[in-house]
């Protein structure tokens, strides 16, 4: 059901090339690595290695089905200089500056990377609240990838509580708010 289980397993650039290409996301990769190098400086943070992978072969994609959000590379930003008003409103300076935007939600709030252990949180406006929503980017790209599924209906779910039970199955981890995951994203 799922193409790949892991960034950098065995042939899981083919096996998700294949995938996006059935469902006619075109796949680009990107070329330089100098954007990695700039971005790292810029933030003054290291991009994690399966992140890093995963642009380096599919960071150019735009597609409205899927990673929809997702912005490039050199416009990630410290959440606290971010564009989000709530952010300054609701949450201290010294804890947002540990994040780094990378997406958006659906209702077009920051989903973010905690600096020191690339976990994945998002900020909501409404409810205000952060919190931790995906152990890894890895679990990020697994959810989009059944997200597209479903869009396609390659995969249903008989009711809304099947499918928070796979994902919090597949997409498990420490400290994962999933209620507010649900809710969310």
């Amino acid at each position: 059901m799922i193409p790949i289980r892991q960034i950098g397993e065995d042939d899981w650039i083919e096996n998700l090339t294949s995938f996006l290409e059935d469902y006619d996301v075109e796949v680009i990769s990107l070329e330089c690595e100098k954007i990695f190098q700039k971005t790292e400086q810029y933030l003054d943070w290291i991009i994690p290695s399966q992140t890093k992978d995963y642009f380096i072969n599919f960071g150019g994609i735009e597609s409205s089905d899927f990673m929809y959000n997702l912005k490039k590379i050199d416009e990630w930003e410290v959440l606290t200089n971010s564009i989000w008003e709530f952010v300054s409103l609701h949450f201290q300076q010294e804890e947002t500056d540990k994040y780094i935007v990378f997406s958006e939600s659906p209702s077009n709030d920051p989903i973010c990377f905690k600096r020191d252990t690339g976990e994945v949180y998002l900020f909501s406006h409404d409810p205000i609240n952060g919190a931790k929503v995906y152990k890894d980017f890895n679990d990020y790209l697994l959810n989009e990838i059944i997200e597209i599924q479903k869009l396609y209906t390659e995969v249903t779910f008989d009711s809304s509580k099947e499918e928070i039970e796979y994902k919090a199955n597949l997409l498990d981890g420490e400290g994962i708010d999933f209620d507010f995951r649900y809710l969310k994203l």
